[in-house]
């Protein structure tokens, strides 16, 4: 009899979670989504394609031009983002909007996974070793809702590869990147780093749940390489940058 498996199912029930999209209640199989909206978020991953190089982004490493100059010359996605349409419902994009508001951990167990999984697909892991760390969640809103998100993915998906997890960067921005638009979100985005930490000759892989322009990751990518970081990947769950995106020369920026 495994103890632990009837303690999780009796908390399971307990507290009765439903689908993070459609709000109907999960079965102790399910992870997040209901298998209807499981069905419909694989549809959205299939049908997220790189300009560039043709792949699935899920298999896709390639950067963009602001990325690029700050050091990240390969960024992993699961699929690209978009702006839900008012009243419906995109479950791919439910994950997201729950993980930064909740501390549901089945959310956290589906986004690590397929995070993992586009990073074995991409970069085949090649024996190397990584260090992986995430950008830092604005204070007030790691306050407001008591958790930083992109910590506890990076912690996740460096548990499921084997990666050693560093909190090496605090967040100085004085509000929040998504109350920002355009060149805002380079002079918003600000950051340190904490001195104890000695990146010099490592590989090193950044996590952001979502990619809207890199000027985070990018600021962050600065940091990493001041500390000595010899090649700096990029990670994120989603990017809503077009693949030949220059940052702020024009207002059709998402795809």
């Amino acid at each position: 009899m495994n103890i632990g498996r009837i303690l999780k199912k009796a908390l399971f029930y307990m507290t009765v979670p439903k689908c993070v999209s459609c709000f109907d209640k999960l079965s102790f199989e399910d992870c997040a989504l209901c298998p209807k909206c499981l069905a419909e978020y694989y549809e959205t991953k299939a049908q997220s394609f790189c300009s560039v190089c043709l792949k699935p982004l899920y298999e896709c490493s390639c950067t963009n031009d602001y990325l690029d100059s700050h050091f990240v010359h390969k960024v992993i996605k699961v699929l690209r983002y978009k702006a839900s349409v008012e009243g419906v419902r995109v479950p791919a994009y439910e994950l997201v909007y729950n993980l930064k508001r909740g501390h549901r951990r089945d959310i956290v167990k589906f986004l690590s996974e397929e995070i993992a999984e586009s990073i074995r697909n991409s970069l085949k892991l090649e024996n190397k070793k990584y260090i992986i760390t995430n950008v830092p969640r604005q204070r007030s809103r790691r306050i407001k809702y008591g958790v930083d998100h992109s910590k506890e993915l990076a912690k996740a998906v460096g548990k499921l590869l084997d990666f050693e997890y560093l909190p090496i960067l605090k967040s100085k921005s004085p509000k929040a990147q998504k109350k920002t638009h355009g060149e805002e979100r380079i002079t918003n985005a600000k950051f340190d780093y904490k001195n104890e930490y000695d990146l010099k000759g490592e590989n090193v892989i950044i996590l952001d749940d979502i990619i809207t322009t890199g000027a985070s990751v990018g600021t962050c990518a600065t940091l990493l390489k001041g500390l000595g970081a010899r090649r700096i990947i990029a990670v994120s769950f989603a990017v809503a940058y077009k693949d030949n995106y220059t940052p702020f020369l024009t207002e059709d920026r998402f795809s």
